[in-house]
């Protein structure tokens, strides 16, 4: 996975936008914002991540993420 590149962006106005360049890409809400934090995988918008666990639900992505076979095959 030496290609696989990460963006946790800590501001939701520019950071949807940066973090569209990484494998993954998360952006954080920010103080005082509730918790929402858009996820791109390959680019693509793939969902939202609420609530408390949203660190725990990127290390699973992550996971899902490096353990597909086409992944894989790319790297």
């Amino acid at each position: 996975m030496e290609n696989l590149t990460l963006a946790v962006m800590a501001h939701i106005v520019d950071g949807p936008g940066e973090c569209r360049h990484a494998s993954i890409g998360v952006s954080l809400s920010g103080k005082g914002r509730a918790s929402a934090a858009p996820v791109f995988i390959d680019r693509v918008r793939a969902m939202t991540l609420r609530g408390d666990n949203i660190a725990d639900d990127l290390v699973s992505i992550l996971d899902d993420y490096v353990s597909r076979e086409d992944v894989a095959k790319a790297y």
